[in-house]
Order: C-alpha cells, then sequence, then structure tokens
C-alpha cells in the first residue's frame, strides 16, 4: 500500500512541472497543444482571433472563394453548436472574400471585417455581424453584409473596433495611384454607414504612401491606429489618434500624428499595436538597427512621447540572429509582461514563436528559451506561419494562423502556449462565502468564484449608484464570466444571490 505514496508525488511533481514550463504549448489544447481546422477538398487560413465570455475562440480568415469563422471549445476541439461542424462559410462575391478582423459584442454577437472582390479583383470593404450560433444577423445590413467603397478599384478593411455604443470603426487603405492612402469609417449599430464620421482620410506626410495594419480603442474612447509610411526611399512607423467621433486628437505627436524611425535603418514597420491599462502605447513590428533586423518594440507615454523607461529610450529590439521572422502581433498579460507572436520563415521549418517581454523591455529568460517559446515544427512538410496573438482569460497565450500538411495542403491552426501566470482562479484570500473576483482591476471580462456561486443563482451588477447594468454573464459550475468591457471605467459591485441569501463584493473596471 505504501507504494501509492511515490507514485502520488512523482504525480503531483509531474504536474507541478507542467504548469512550471512558460513558453512550452499546452498539452490539453487540442492535439499536443495544436487546435486545426479543415474545409474539405481545400485550403484554408486564419488571420484574427478573439475569445467570447464563455472561453470559446473564433478565428476569421478565408478559403477560396468564401469568408471562413471557426469556434472552438476551450479545449481545442471544434464546437459542433455553431455553424456546421464548428464552421461558418459565406460567399459574399463572385471572387475570393477575406476577413482578417473580429470583435465580440456584449451580446454574443460577432462582428467581422474584411473585403469582397468581384470578378476584375476590384476590392470593396465588407462588415459582416452573425448571431451567436454562426448565422447571418438579418438585423445588420439587411441581410447581415455591410460593404463601403471610397470610388476606387482597391479599398481593403485592415482593422475593426467596437466602440462603447456598439459602433463599429473600420481602418483600412486605398490605392489613389501611385501610392496609397489610409482612412477611418464608421458603420452604426444597424449596420447602415455613420455619415457624420464619414470617411477620414490620413496623411502622414505630403509625399507620403500609407498603409494601416492595426487599431486600437483607449479607455477614454480615443483611437488608436499604427502601420508604415513610405515616403521617398525609406520605410517609418506610423502612429495617429483620433477622438471618438473621427477628428484628430492634436495633443498625440504632432498634429495628432508620429512618423518614427526607431532602428534607425531606414526600414521600420508597425504591425499590431496595443494600450496598457496606464494608458501607454505599445507597438510592435518590423525594425532595423543598421546592423541586424528584428522585431522592434516601441513603447510611448499617452501623450506619443517615448517612454524612457522602457528598453533603449522606449525601444526595445530582439534580433532575429541570422533568421527573418514576420507578421508579429501583440498581447498583454494581466501581470504587465508583454507577449509577441510570430513565425520564423527563413528555417528550415518555419514554426510559429512566441516572445515574451518583461514590463521594461527586456526578454524574459523564465519563458521557453531565454524569452522565446515556439511551436516546434517537425518536418519541412510542417511549416507554421503565425498571424495574431491572444492572452486568455484563464492565463493561457493562443496565437491563430495557418499551418501547411498534405491535405489539405494548408490548415487553419491555433497554438497555446503556457504562460505560467495566475489568473487568480485563487488570487485573493477568502472566508468560505466571500467572492474571488480576478482580475482585479479588470478591462474586459471578470472571473468570479467562490461557494456561493457553486450553489447555483443569479449574478448582477450594480454601478455606484446602485443602477442596475445588463452585462453578458455565464454561470459554470464551480466560477462565473462577466463580461465588463462595455462598463465605463470606475468603481462597480457584483452581486450573487441565491437560496442562501446575497452576497456581494466591489471591483474596478479600467
Amino acid at each position: 500500500m505504501n507504494n501509492r505514496y511515490p507514485l502520488l508525488c512523482f504525480a503531483l511533481l509531474t504536474v507541478a512541472t507542467i504548469t512550471a514550463q512558460p513558453g512550452t504549448l499546452d498539452p490539453s489544447f487540442g492535439t499536443n497543444g495544436k487546435a486545426i481546422a479543415n474545409v474539405p477538398g481545400t485550403y484554408c487560413s486564419g488571420q484574427a482571433i478573439a475569445e467570447q465570455a464563455d472561453g470559446k475562440l473564433l478565428v476569421c480568415g478565408q478559403t477560396p472563394g468564401s469568408t471562413l469563422l471557426v469556434r472552438f471549445n476551450t479545449d481545442g476541439s471544434l464546437d459542433g453548436t455553431f455553424g456546421s461542424n464548428g464552421l461558418v462559410l459565406t460567399d459574399v462575391d463572385v471572387s475570393n472574400d477575406y476577413i482578417g478582423s473580429i470583435a465580440v459584442q456584449p451580446d454574443g454577437r460577432i462582428v467581422v471585417g474584411g473585403n469582397k472582390f468581384d470578378a476584375l479583383a476590384n476590392a470593396d470593404v465588407i462588415v459582416m455581424r452573425y448571431l451567436p450560433d454562426g448565422t447571418l444577423d438579418d438585423s445588420f445590413s439587411g441581410d447581415g453584409i455591410a460593404d463601403f467603397s471610397i470610388g476606387t478599384w482597391a479599398t481593403y478593411a485592415t482593422g475593426l473596433v467596437l466602440q462603447p455604443d456598439g459602433r463599429i470603426v473600420i481602418c483600412g487603405d486605398r490605392y489613389v495611384g501611385p501610392g496609397w492612402e489610409s482612412f477611418l469609417t464608421r458603420f452604426n449599430t444597424n449596420g447602415s454607414w455613420d455619415s457624420g464620421f464619414g470617411t477620414v482620410q490620413l496623411d502622414m506626410a505630403a509625399t507620403s504612401s500609407d498603409n494601416l495594419h492595426d487599431i486600437a480603442l483607449q479607455s477614454d474612447g480615443k483611437i488608436l491606429v499604427c502601420g508604415t509610411s513610405l515616403d521617398a526611399s525609406d520605410n517609418h512607423v506610423a502612429i495617429a489618434r483620433y477622438n471618438a467621433d473621427g477628428t484628430i486628437d492634436t495633443g498625440f505627436g504632432t498634429g495628432g500624428k508620429l512618423m518614427l524611425s526607431p532602428g534607425g535603418s531606414g526600414d521600420d514597420r508597425a504591425n499590431s499595436l496595443r494600450v496598457q491599462p496606464d494608458g501607454r502605447i505599445l507597438v510592435t513590428g518590423i525594425s532595423g538597427d543598421g546592423n541586424d533586423f528584428g522585431i522592434g518594440v516601441l513603447r510611448l507615454m499617452p501623450d506619443g512621447t517615448s517612454d524612457a523607461s522602457f528598453g533603449s529610450g522606449g525601444f526595445a529590439l530582439i534580433p532575429f540572429g541570422g533568421d527573418d521572422w514576420t507578421q508579429p502581433s501583440l498581447a498583454l498579460q494581466s501581470d504587465g509582461r508583454i507577449v509577441i507572436g510570430a513565425d520564423n520563415t527563413s528555417a528550415s521549418t518555419p514554426d510559429v514563436k512566441v516572445i515574451r517581454l518583461n514590463a521594461d523591455g527586456t526578454l524574459d529568460s523564465g519563458f521557453g528559451t531565454n524569452g522565446i517559446g515556439t511551436s516546434n515544427a517537425t518536418s519541412g512538410n510542417n511549416a507554421e506561419s503565425a498571424v495574431r496573438t491572444l492572452f486568455l482569460h484563464d492565463g493561457g497565450i493562443v496565437v491563430a494562423g495557418y499551418a501547411e500538411a498534405s491535405n489539405p495542403s494548408i490548415q487553419l491552426a491555433v497554438w497555446k502556449f503556457l504562460s505560467g501566470v495566475n489568473v487568480g482562479l485563487a488570487e485573493q484570500a477568502r472566508q468560505p462565502d466571500q467572492l474571488a473576483l480576478a482580475p482585479n482591476p479588470a478591462q474586459d471580462r471578470l472571473v468570479i468564484r467562490g461557494a456561493h456561486i457553486q450553489r447555483g443563482g443569479s449574478i448582477a451588477v450594480h454601478d455606484q449608484s446602485g443602477r442596475h447594468l445588463s452585462v453578458p454573464t455565464v454561470i459554470n459550475t464551480d466560477h462565473a464570466l462577466v463580461d465588463v468591457s462595455a462598463l465605463a471605467p470606475g468603481s462597480y459591485t457584483i452581486t450573487v444571490r441565491n437560496a442562501d441569501g446575497i452576497i456581494a463584493q466591489r471591483f474596478i473596471k479600467e
């Protein structure tokens, strides 16, 4: 009988070892940390990823002739309650259609942005809204699909963000010959084009050709965009900030805009940006310092000036070291560390990389190997590519993209990495009938645990005046998820009511 105890100790040590290896793939997700989706008879790819309030993952992308939307369960299996076996294909126009941006409304409806192409390859912007089961929402533009063009043969959507009132802001580019011009536009909640917002054109400089790659919303409602601006010979990081109504924010940078060359090589590009809870702005892309190219990360103060406490004068460079990494995308952990997903295209077997930086811009040596985790693609027929990165509310890091295979040739893929971050499921010491809220302060979703939750009942959120607020809530057997993304920053009260009585606790929305 005593033989049980060494086995138990070994099992406990094994679990501790698994959970103590940040930067490795999560074996509980998909197959050895990788989940895939196939469209029978053809290829498909993932371009953006979002998490629902219940933890399920939505990935949007494309397959020949159609847009593609996929939903995975929390374990990486396809969600059979969504579309057809977890997949939704939408044929918008006669040629290849594409969606590359996604957001989830507080009511669970799904908004995606992308492009449709006609037989002559003319491109128009499309915005589509789906119901939670994957069917098109016909209360949006009549059939679930809204489109937009600025009178040119090529108008592309490159990013999407939801404002607190539900309106949808799109950033993108249009060809004006001989270069490109960037723009912002907005759709109302019913799918109509918002003529009051109009089309906001962005010219970084009089002679530049500009492309936007990402968009983010600050807690005060201001809109940030980033991309690349090409002047006569050099590429520069381009960043601009707008007020919620689309007017340029002249309190940011120079007249609301920044053109930066942090690497000093004349070839700096911005791919992704995020706003920290303290208002500082992170931007990542490809940069060089004249000797080596790599993934560059900028951190700016809220007014657009460099944050001298980050990296070297506000800039950190992770050298390629002879490799060629592409498509870096940012995610913020709840503990302030910074995650960047990318792929290594020059390796004999390209694979997905995840880099983690400390809050000061230094590589986190406790993550992966010297701060870099890898998907460990194993053969030349298994090349993998990363497109978007997300930090989950269970503490995991997911990267969406695509992977080569034998049949079909390219599959939509999601990789999940361990972060080692305690997301707070037991962060707060509490009495048996107290609630544990995490993270607190919260930015978008709040996890609630406690004996009161386990005994069922209802959850309510009230503001400081006592007004009841309607927020999406999912109650599971041992915890609840509350979507607080639409709440204004401030102090709120969570109330749990069941047959045993009522218990309440405060939380802060950032």
